[in-house]
């Protein structure tokens, strides 16, 4: 089956490299791709990486899986404390609300010669930046910062252009040569620099060819700074973002592709897993519409949600819990940027309540350092959710019933103890996040503002 997010934007990104000569001129940017037969530049399917999967230039193997967890938890409240907390500032680029509070990040390349680099993934942010030199103020990162002036296909964006204007939070030099950018984040750090172009190259997943994606409008940061990242204790960050929500700057705005699609493995797993773009990407049947966000101009990824059921019972939740207000407080989004879901409190207290009714077994604490505050004790020797009868959780959305599974709503906790992993929201805001939506296809219908959900095995796809 099938399911969208806040206040501020986020981020998503990709994967591909380089090759020949292809230009769509249904493209705002243009596509060259490797002259082989079954490459076709109109779609491609990258791969996404978790920050805490052994493929991630950010694991850390003295952390246990609690400590991940712990951590994973913290990063989305976080993330939502910032959404919850934040209002749109008027006539300057919206940011993600924490540049910190990321699930997943991809490799890819920039430049000519192309470069190896690295960014962070969500669907909320609007324009795609990385750390360029020269460095008026530069955080440390694993890798070499970018260096434009060494590369052939690097254009700064002139003043003339249409998106160097204040409503895209851009304003011209006082050169008078070039567009000046600045992105404020809700976590007190920044990024500024000049609007430009590049080459972005990303390794086709599906195909032996590979992609360059060319003349991608993108912020070349030359002042950046997030509190979080200290040069004398060596706290290293994320090169850069590549934004992917609705606004005209975003990565998949200007490649005027209509859909994408994303299929999560299981983070325990420590598989990568699969992004799709244009006629790659997966758009089910089971789709509910994207919603508006009350008067608000946003670039998130809202449904409309109608009401839970636990197993067979629908909740008495009260009407509007889920709605937008004109003032585009509260409604439901789908976040990759968050690791967990976050469900209203008057929505959550009724889940919990008719879970006691339904399960019949000994409520317990969580064994390890207290992580979540809904544990059953089980017989050890019948540790999963479906062997031990748990009910499900449906949401039903407009025009689709998703189904949580079992597996992805309760965690084996160990010593016979299974949690239930949804989380209350602290505000008005639910969030369907990344955990939640692992081996579920979600796909973005732009032109017909459709998300589609369906479980399947995103290993097999």
């Amino acid at each position: 089956m099938a399911s969208s997010s806040g206040k501020k934007p986020v981020i998503t990104m990709v994967v591909l490299i380089l090759a020949s000569c292809f230009i769509s001129t249904s493209f705002s940017a243009r596509v060259v791709s490797d002259p082989k037969p079954n490459t076709n530049p109109l779609g491609f399917t990258a791969r996404l990486i978790h920050r805490d999967s052994p493929h991630s230039p950010f694991y850390n193997p003295k952390l246990t899986s609690t400590d991940r967890l712990r951590s994973a938890i913290q990063r989305s409240s976080d993330r939502y404390n910032h959404y919850t907390g934040n209002t749109v500032v008027p006539n300057e680029m919206r940011a993600p609300v924490s540049y910190r509070t990321f699930e997943y990040v991809i490799s890819h390349r920039i430049g000519t010669p192309a470069v190896d680099t690295y960014s962070i993934i969500d669907t909320g942010s609007d324009l795609t930046w990385l750390q360029c030199r020269p460095c008026d103020n530069c955080y440390d990162q694993e890798i070499p910062i970018f260096d434009p002036r060494k590369s052939t296909s690097y254009v700064k964006v002139g003043c003339e252009d249409d998106f160097c204007k204040e409503e895209y939070g851009t304003t011209c030099d006082r050169d008078g040569t070039s567009c000046r950018y600045v992105l404020d984040y809700a976590d007190a750090g920044h990024s500024k620099g000049i609007l430009s172009t590049e080459t972005f190259g990303f390794q086709d997943d599906t195909r032996t060819g590979n992609i360059d994606l060319l003349e991608i409008k993108f912020g070349c940061g030359h002042n950046n700074s997030f509190s979080y990242l200290d040069h004398e204790t060596g706290t290293k960050g994320v090169p850069g973002l590549i934004g992917f929500s609705k606004e005209p700057l975003s990565f998949i705005s200007q490649l005027a592709f209509d859909h994408f699609s994303h299929c999560l493995v299981p983070s325990k797993w420590n598989e990568t897993s699969l992004l799709r773009f244009g006629i790659d990407a997966i758009i089910t049947n089971d789709t509910t519409p994207m919603m508006d966000h009350g008067n608000i101009t946003t670039a998130d990824y809202y449904v409309k949600l109608e009401g839970i059921s636990v197993g067979k019972t629908r909740l008495n939740i009260p009407n509007g819990t889920f709605d937008i207000s004109e003032e585009g407080d509260g409604g439901v989004i789908i976040d990759t940027g968050f690791g967990q879901t976050h469900l209203i409190r008057t929505a959550y207290d009724p889940l919990i309540a008719e879970m006691k009714k339904q399960i019949e077994l000994e409520p317990t604490l969580d064994p390890k350092e207290n992580v979540f505050d809904f544990c059953y004790q089980t017989d050890t020797s019948q540790t999963t959710a479906d062997t031990i009868g748990m009910p499900e959780i449906t949401l039903h959305l407009s025009g689709l019933d998703f189904v949580l599974t079992r597996w992805n709503i309760w965690l084996d906790r160990g010593h016979g103890v299974v949690c239930l992993t949804l989380l209350p929201a602290k505000d008005d805001l639910t969030v369907i996040g990344a955990e939640h939506l692992q081996n579920v296809n979600v796909g973005y219908d732009l032109r017909k503002k459709l998300i589609s959900l369906q479980n399947r095995d995103c290993m097999q796809t």
